[in-house]
């Protein structure tokens, strides 16, 4: 079963249920009210009637001249219920009432099911409880007896009403009640076939963005990146599917990376290899002859190969975070100055002036990898050495921030522009627009780095430096205590 017909049956069902469940309610609420309002209105009626004959017994000084005139009686009672005798119906029915005693045996009877009107089951009782206008015959206990009091509070007689049989109590409403009912099945009926009429649409209209996500879905799988889901509202399915398109945006972009960085590692491996290559056909040709200096520069392309090779290894060790750290307290101004004494030589050879600060004065120690560090450090020196012009300056600086130590070297010309400054940790990315292996590197050297500083909880980033050429700031967590 589709979704589509589950949202139908399942909102077609919550409206039986309520339609069911209202139908119910209406037709007890309606019964119960009904009854209540018929059994309010003879309450009334009777006791308007009590009021009257308690007026007619002190005028008239006792029941004589009310049992004597039966007329007056009749319409006593009929003038209750707002159905007045008058005229030839009147004398009539005092006639009948003088033959056959009250109320009358003769009168046609009410439908089946339903009870006498109020006016045939009223009775007058004198103060003995004696019948006045009623049979003789008929039972007190079949009676509701209300007292008719004079104006002194006297009892002076009783307005007996007949009460009510259950089948009578119970089919009082039945015919009204059944039309109602009819009226309520018809209504119910017609609701359902609206809410049926609106569910199909409604569940077509909120199925079709699931749909469209589903055709998405699989033309993502299948490799096609392109698909974006056109939704603006701002519900659950809305932000489905903003996140969808953000998820193909990343997948596309993701892909183009991968499709960048295979070529530029193939281009960074092509390009020793065929060097290599080339200059092991000439030494067999018998173009370059096989010397020190032959040996010396086919070692050279091997050794840009496997830096090359190790880099990436220890890259995408890195990225899925397969790298090994053994973290210990190091003094990370120790470690620099260890770093940079091995380096001594090669800043002198290029005429580098080697300016430092703050690494003699105090001890910042941090919970880190000594060999990483040692790594990051020498990374971060050796490509300021590759970098910068001879006769050049390059300083590096150790101080402590709040919590944190900052270690920044910066070095003079050539600098790079703002445009670059964010791409520097690209991996295979050089500034060196020629992308020349003698000054470049490899181009991951920056990008190893910020992943060992951002393994250790800390930060590597680039900026412009004030002697002119790049400032790189390397930041750490100290150590609050030695862990055990």
């Amino acid at each position: 079963m589709t979704i589509t017909r589950k949202f139908f049956f399942i909102q077609l069902l919550i409206a039986l249920i309520l339609v069911t469940g209202m139908y119910l309610f209406v037709q007890w609420s309606f019964d119960r009210g009904f009854i209540r309002y018929i059994d309010e209105h003879e309450n009334q009626l009777a006791e308007s009637l009590v009021i009257e004959l308690s007026a007619i017994y002190a005028e008239d000084g006792g029941w004589d001249k009310l049992a004597a005139f039966p007329e007056r009686w009749l319409q006593l009672v009929t003038s209750s219920v707002g159905l007045p005798l008058t005229g030839d119906r009147l004398r009539h029915r005092a006639e009948r009432l003088m033959e056959n005693g009250w109320p009358p045996r003769h009168l046609p009877h009410p439908p089946a099911g339903l009870p006498q009107p109020f006016e045939w089951r009223t009775r007058l009782l004198d103060a003995e409880q004696r019948m006045i206008y009623g049979p003789r015959d008929q039972p007190l206990r079949e009676l509701e007896l209300r007292p008719i009091k004079n104006p002194d509070g006297k009892v002076v007689g009783y307005l007996g009403v007949e009460r009510e049989s259950a089948m009578f109590s119970a089919a009082r409403d039945l015919q009204f009640s059944r039309q109602q009912n009819k009226a309520y099945f018809v209504i119910a009926v017609i609701m359902l076939l609206i809410s049926a009429g609106i569910a199909m649409p409604l569940a077509q209209r909120f199925v079709d963005p699931i749909k469209k996500l589903t055709l998405a879905t699989r033309k993502l799988a299948s490799g096609d990146y392109s698909p974006r889901i056109d939704h603006q509202t701002n519900d659950e399915l809305g932000q489905l599917a903003r996140d969808f398109n953000e998820l193909a945006l990343t997948l596309s972009q993701n892909e183009s990376l991968r499709r960048r960085w295979v070529a530029d590692i193939s281009h960074e491996l092509r390009t020793p290899l065929t060097v290599l290559l080339g200059e092991i056909d000439a030494l067999r040709d018998g173009v370059y002859e096989l010397d020190r200096n032959s040996l010396n520069s086919l070692h050279q392309e091997a050794q840009l190969l496997s830096r090359l090779v190790n880099d990436l290894y220890e890259l995408s060790m890195s990225d899925i975070g397969a790298l090994d750290y053994h973290k210990v307290p190091v003094d990370l101004g120790a470690a620099a100055r260890d770093v940079l004494e091995g380096l001594t030589q090669a800043f002198e050879d290029k005429s580098i002036q080697m300016e430092t600060a703050g690494l003699d004065e105090s001890r910042t120690i941090v919970y880190a990898d000594p060999d990483r560090i040692d790594q990051l450090l020498s990374n971060l020196l050796q490509n300021t050495l590759r970098y910068t012009d001879d006769g050049g300056r390059v300083r590096l600086t150790l101080a402590r921030k709040g919590d944190l130590v900052r270690l920044q070297l910066e070095d003079s010309a050539p600098g790079v522009t703002p445009a670059e400054l964010p791409k520097l940790f690209d991996r295979l990315y050089r500034a060196d627009s020629s992308r020349n292996r003698k000054s470049g590197g490899t181009g991951l050297g920056l990008a190893i780095c910020k992943n060992i500083a951002e393994a250790h909880g800390g930060a590597l980033k680039a900026e412009s430096s004030a002697l002119g050429g790049l400032s790189l700031t390397f930041e750490l967590p100290l150590m609050k205590e030695t862990p055990a």
